[in-house]
């Protein structure tokens, strides 16, 4: 299941399309049979009501009129058979009558079969069946539902007629009617909850919206004050998680920091008696051993300002977003690290674009920048290149450190942002934190970071191209 808010909607909807789809089922069918009811109620009501008319006109007349009738009533000049009526209009009444009266009629017999009185169609003619009760007729185009009735005291026969297709035709009418309600209401409820459950998780969505939109420095306590009681101890379990992780964060850095000063005024002593020692050695071998333990001293201090740098950026604490000189930053840089370049006789080269501005925290991008330019120098051969060049573009600021040096293979380039990660066969001294740094604050500053093939590179020495990229 990997929406609930989906898994609702759909089960929901899905029984409610099944309940009121049977009910729907149930009533069309149940319509249908009750209305067929009422209809076969009618027809025996019409044929009641006709043998009675006809027995009460009897009973009013002379015998001699009422012979005279009977004999019109057989000789078939006596005939109920409606007009022919037009409904080219499209309508199904009018003034004149009903385009329904064709589909129902009645005959009347006397006991021996002779027919007294009729309303039909213009083409059918019910067949005299002396049998009462409901029955069905067939004529050479329609059939006919019929109920017979005798009257004993006249001695006829009366059989209404309605036919089939068209009492069909106004049961589905009728029933479908009824059932289109039904179906109105079901897309009535599926929009309805369709809205409930929307607004029903829309605190969970915006305590959601919270936890994506969160920095990963930022732990403070989620707002739970619009959590529906069902994720309120969830909320209050997160919280006591971001709230413990903080705490062992807090302590984390402040271990860091704090070892990292301690360690410094230490080491800057260790540093200056191991240079004295060298100063003072009689012989090679001791100057060589003074020597190797102020290397280990640089080492050591490299690693503890890596660390210090590492604290302060984990601490969160950064200053606001301002226009960056490029040019004054770029000459510190090249102020800071030409010795270095000068002592191994590398070439360090660095070009500003013209027009090229950036809005950032300076300081962030001068770590960034000066982690760059030392790991290159570091892994550059001696009397290889250095290259840093910053431009702007369509897509935003872009600065490209490019070396001589040995390069990263492509499968190990990812790896290497990984703290402490320094790759097998490398000579050069190192920490293993200057590409982590660099991650770290690219990702603060809002900048891409990716590695590519220097274009100063040989088959020789490869080089590495490290481009950081700032949007517009």
């Amino acid at each position: 299941m990997k929406s609930i808010r989906s898994f609702l909607r759909r089960n929901l909807i899905g029984g409610v399309v099944v309940v009121l789809g049977t009910a729907a089922a149930w009533s069309y069918f149940d319509s249908r049979e009750q209305i067929d009811e009422l209809f076969d109620a009618e027809l025996a009501q019409n044929a009641r009501m006709l043998g009675r008319l006809y027995q009460s006109r009897l009973a009013s007349l002379t015998p001699a009129a009422r012979q005279e009738t009977l004999q019109q009533m057989t000789s078939g000049q006596f005939s109920l058979r409606p007009p022919s009526l037009s409904f080219a209009d499209g309508h199904e009444k009018s003034p004149l009558g009903h385009v329904y009266e064709d589909k129902l009629i009645f005959q009347m017999w006397d006991a021996l079969g002779q027919p007294l009185l009729g309303l039909s169609s213009r083409s059918v003619a019910l067949d005299y069946l002396p049998v009462p009760g409901y029955g069905r007729q067939h004529d050479n185009h329609h059939d006919w539902f019929t109920f017979t009735l005798y009257f004993p005291e006249s001695g006829i026969w009366v059989t209404a007629a309605q036919r089939e297709d068209v009492r069909d035709e106004l049961t589905g009418q009728i029933a479908l009617h009824n059932v289109l309600a039904l179906v109105v209401g079901l897309l009535v409820i599926a929009l309805l909850i369709g809205v409930a459950v929307s607004r029903g998780f829309r605190p969970v969505l915006r305590i959601s919206h919270q936890i994506t939109a969160r920095q990963p420095g930022y732990l403070e306590p989620l707002d739970a004050s619009e959590a529906p009681d069902e994720i309120r101890g969830m909320v209050d379990a997160l919280n006591g998680l971001l709230a413990r992780l903080a705490d062992t964060l807090d302590k984390e850095r402040r271990f860091t920091a704090n070892a990292a000063h301690e360690l410094r005024t230490p080491l800057a002593g260790i540093k200056v008696h191991a240079q004295n020692l060298e100063a003072d050695a009689r012989d090679e071998a001791s100057r060589r051993s003074a020597r190797m333990i102020v290397d280990g001293v640089n080492r050591m201090t490299r690693v503890v300002e890596q660390l210090l740098t590492l604290s302060r950026l984990e601490s969160g604490a950064e200053a606001p977003r301002r226009p960056v000189d490029l040019a004054q930053l770029t000459h510190e840089l090249a102020r800071d690290l030409g010795p270095m370049a000068r002592q191994r006789g590398i070439k360090l080269h660095i070009e500003v674009a013209p027009g090229a501005q950036l809005v950032s925290h300076e300081n962030g991008l001068y770590v960034l920048l000066r982690n760059l330019l030392d790991n290159a120098l570091r892994y550059t051969p001696e009397g290889g290149e250095v290259h840093l060049d910053i431009r702007r573009d369509d897509a935003g600021c872009r600065m490209e450190v490019a070396d001589t040096g040995p390069g990263i293979p492509l499968r190990e380039r990812e790896r290497v942002f990984e703290r402490f990660v320094r790759l097998a066969g490398q000579k050069t001294q190192g920490s293993g934190l200057g590409l982590s740094i660099v991650r770290e604050l690219a990702e603060r500053l809002g900048a891409a970071l990716a590695l590519k093939e220097s274009p100063l590179g040989t088959p020789q020495a490869p080089g590495l191209l490290v481009q950081v990229r700032f949007p517009s």
